[in-house]
C-alpha cells in the first residue's frame, strides 16, 4: 500500500492495524474482484487491481470522526481532495491514473452513515470540479450499479470515500448533472461527443443483491 495515515484521534492500540487489514481485504476480495451481480464482465472497480499491484492507493484514517456534522465532514473531505490533487501526478494523454485515495472513517455509525448519504452531492461537485471522481461507502449504502439497479454495489464493511481521477469512461457516472457532464466534456471532448449521442445507460433488470460486508460477498 502506497501510504497510510491518522488524522485527529488515535486509535486504540491494534485498531489501526485491524481497520487496515479490513479495509484492504474488501479491497481485494470485493473492490477488485468481478461480481455476478455488476450486469457487466470485470470486477468492480476495474482500476484496483492494477492499482493495487503498483501500490498507489493511499489509506487516510479519520478517527474520532463520526460523521453526523456534514459540515465537519465537508471540511475534511475538501483537505483531503486539495491535498490528493498536490502530491499526485495528473493522468497522463491516455487520461488514465493509478493514483487512488481511501479517506476511511472507522468511528461512523448508522447516523453517519445517512449524513454521508445526504451530503454525498454537495462532495461530488467539489471533486468534479476539480478533475476527480469519488464515491461514498458504507455498511448499508443503497448506491446501486450503473448496469444493475437492484444490485447495491457501494457497500463496504468500515464508512469511507473513494477518490480517483476523472478517467475517459466515466461518463457513465456523470450523466445525472448538467454541471458534472459539462466538467467531464471540458476534460474529454472525444469520449464526452459519444457519450452524449449514446444516453446515459439502462440498468439491466437483474436480480437484487448487495454486498454483505460481513460475509464479504
Amino acid at each position: 500500500m502506497a501510504e497510510h495515515r491518522t488524522a485527529a484521534r488515535r486509535p486504540p492500540a491494534g485498531r489501526l492495524d485491524h481497520d487496515r487489514a479490513v479495509v484492504l481485504d474488501w479491497l481485494r476480495e470485493y473492490v477488485g474482484a468481478p461480481s455476478e451481480h455488476l450486469g457487466r464482465a470485470g470486477p468492480v472497480c476495474p482500476f484496483i487491481p492494477a492499482a493495487l499491484n503498483a501500490d498507489t492507493v493511499r489509506l487516510s484514517f479519520h478517527y474520532g470522526v463520526d460523521a453526523r456534522d456534514g459540515d465537519e465532514l465537508h471540511r475534511l473531505v475538501s483537505a483531503e481532495l486539495r491535498e490528493f490533487k498536490a502530491t499526485t501526478e495528473p493522468p497522463k494523454s491516455s487520461g488514465v491514473s493509478l493514483d487512488g485515495l481511501l479517506v476511511v472513517l472507522p468511528d461512523a455509525a448508522e447516523e453517519g452513515w445517512r449524513r454521508i448519504d445526504q451530503t454525498y452531492g454537495a462532495l461530488k461537485d467539489l471533486a468534479v470540479d476539480a478533475g476527480l471522481m469519488i464515491g461514498q461507502f458504507h455498511p448499508a449504502c443503497t448506491e446501486p450499479a450503473v448496469h444493475n439497479a437492484a444490485f447495491q454495489v457501494s457497500r463496504s464493511p468500515i464508512a469511507l470515500y473513494a477518490v480517483r481521477y476523472m478517467a475517459p469512461h466515466d461518463s457513465l457516472f456523470l450523466h445525472a448533472e448538467r454541471r458534472w457532464f459539462e466538467r467531464y466534456r471540458a476534460r474529454f471532448p472525444v469520449q464526452a461527443r459519444s457519450a452524449a449521442a449514446d444516453g446515459p445507460v439502462r440498468p439491466r433488470a437483474l436480480p437484487a443483491r448487495s454486498y454483505n460486508p460481513r460475509r464479504g460477498t
